[in-house]
C-alpha cells in the first residue's frame, strides 16, 4: 500500500526529473513500479488546486524603514490619526474561491 508521503515524493520527483525529460507522468509512473491509477485518484483527492495570485504591488523599503526608525510623539494628537492620514500605507486583501466562497480583509497593515 502507497501512502501520501510516497505519492508527494514520486510527484515531487516528477516535477524534477520527468518534466525536464519530457516523460508523461504516465510513463514516469510505471517506471517507479507505481500504479498510475492509484497516483491519479491521490492527486484528485488530495491535491488542491493552486491559483496562482498577482500582487499589484509592495512598500518600498525606505517607508518601511522610516516607521521603523520614527519616534512616537510624547503628546496626544487632537485629531485622530487614522483620519487624517492620508499617506498612511493600507493594505486590501480580497479572495474570491470558485466554490463561492469570499474573503475580504481591509485596512491590513
Amino acid at each position: 500500500m502507497y501512502s501520501c508521503n510516497d505519492f508527494e515524493r514520486l510527484f515531487l520527483r516528477y516535477k524534477l526529473e520527468g518534466i525536464p525529460a519530457g516523460v508523461s507522468i504516465e510513463k514516469f509512473c510505471m517506471s517507479n513500479n507505481i500504479p498510475y491509477n492509484l497516483f491519479a485518484k491521490w492527486y484528485k483527492d488530495a491535491r488542491k488546486k493552486i491559483i496562482p495570485v498577482q500582487i499589484l504591488g509592495t512598500p518600498s523599503l525606505e517607508v518601511e524603514m522610516q516607521e521603523i526608525s520614527s519616534p512616537i510623539p510624547e503628546q496626544k494628537p487632537e485629531v485622530d490619526t487614522r483620519l487624517s492620514s492620508h499617506t498612511e500605507l493600507r493594505i486590501l486583501v480580497d479572495i474570491r474561491m470558485s466554490n463561492g466562497v469570499h474573503i475580504n480583509q481591509k485596512n491590513l497593515s
